[in-house]
């Protein structure tokens, strides 16, 4: 973690100019001066860690931000105010520790070989009685309320098997090309297996073995985007060294906030002087997001290679898709072109491209637990981009 000096050198370099007014998804929907990566940067320059009343004043404020680095991408003076701003919370939770409930879910629960998957399991088998959708005159409402929870959010299932109970090891492909290690990350894990299936039978029918440690772990980031690092170190180690033991040609992450913590972020939790630091180097050179693998692997194409009708014409009903760009993909990863690509030359699909495709959609980390009615409006502003989409192409 840096000093309070370098994080206040780095903010100083905003001239305050207000450009990021205009893009933060959060200021575009507060117009609260505090909120904007300008605010933020003027807040962090006036830290003092004599002041008792520091960590109380500014704790909400810089959680009030999604770490999109929207701020940065358009920043005329090259500030990295996402950074920043992630840098100052590690900062306060130094100074003040964290919340307990965060205590609770990142270091007795993220970071646990046996917790996370049999709690997750026991909700699984149990979430029948608190997430299925019962009529308004229903008294079971009233009778199974959930703490923290709003009435009205939607919260996806949890799969009956998580995916790595299922299938883990070593799943060859009969003319094996390439060997790569598939990283599914908690979502896919416990909530939609089939997403890390589906990548595993794509990798396989294309000549591509796949190995799939059991013992990995969360990636970190919601710890780490919360200013708790010393978590995120302790999981990296264990998923690093959870891949290490295979001669792996890549490590492929579906999830792009995983792959951007995996690629990115790792080898900052490790400082020049720690030894882990050079597997973390290694480690992190070998992380691909799956749409960038998928586009070299792959290609894209030809005209003759997809399906035709029998009179050898291109079939004329089509899948019309969108794509919204992941903030972690698009402004860490810097992958834009593939996934379009893969896209436009799958077979049945027509693409169509989304009005600010690349705008927040306002459901990263914690933030939507923590600003559950902020998130949804800057998520509405993502739904009416898709309608409008749809819309658009039926007046074409």
């Amino acid at each position: 973690m840096k000093e309070m000096t370098e994080i206040q050198e780095e903010a100083r370099r905003c001239v305050k100019c207000g450009n990021c007014l205009a893009q933060c998804p959060v200021y575009l929907e507060t117009l609260e001066e505090p909120l904007a990566a300008r605010g933020k940067m003027a807040l962090v320059e006036s830290l003092k860690e004599d002041d008792p009343e520091f960590t109380k004043r500014y704790y909400k404020i810089f959680s009030q931000c999604l770490l999109c680095g929207t701020c940065a991408e358009n920043c005329p003076n090259g500030v990295c105010g996402d950074e920043i701003i992630r840098e100052a919370r590690a900062l306060l939770v130094e100074k003040k520790g964290l919340t307990l409930p965060k205590k609770a879910i990142f270091k007795y629960f993220l970071d646990t070989d046996r917790l996370m998957p049999l709690v997750l399991k026991a909700g699984a088998s149990l979430q029948h009685l608190f997430l299925e959708k019962i009529p308004e005159e229903s008294g079971l409402r009233l009778r199974f309320p959930m703490p923290f929870v709003d009435s009205k959010r939607f919260i996806p299932g949890l799969a009956p098997d998580p995916f790595l109970d299922i299938r883990s090891g070593w799943i060859r492909a009969e003319k094996e090309t390439m060997r790569v290690g598939l990283f599914v990350g908690c979502v896919s894990n416990y909530m939609f297996p089939r997403v890390a299936q589906s990548a595993v039978d794509l990798f396989v029918r294309n000549g591509i073995s796949v190995y799939i440690p059991k013992e990995q772990k969360c990636c970190g980031l919601p710890a780490f985007g919360s200013g708790d690092d010393e978590t995120p170190r302790s999981i990296a180690r264990k998923n690093i060294e959870a891949f290490a033991g295979e001669n792996l040609d890549q490590i492929v992450a579906h999830c792009a906030s995983c792959a951007a913590m995996l690629k990115l972020d790792y080898p900052l939790l490790f400082g020049q002087d720690d030894p882990f630091r050079t597997k973390a180097l290694a480690f992190s050179e070998k992380v691909s997001d799956v749409s960038l693998f998928l586009a070299k692997v792959l290609g894209r194409p030809t005209a003759d290679q997809r399906p035709q009708t029998a009179d050898g014409r291109p079939p004329t009903q089509r899948l019309r898709v969108t794509y919204h760009d992941p903030c972690h993909l698009r402004r860490k990863l810097g992958i834009f072109k593939e996934p379009r690509d893969l896209l436009k030359s799958t077979p049945g699909l027509e693409y169509v491209e989304m009005k600010d495709a690349n705008r927040c959609c306002g459901q990263g980390g914690s933030f939507n637990v923590a600003n559950y009615d902020l998130s949804l409006k800057i998520l509405d502003r993502k739904t009416k981009a898709i309608e409008e989409s749809e819309e658009g192409h039926r007046r074409e």
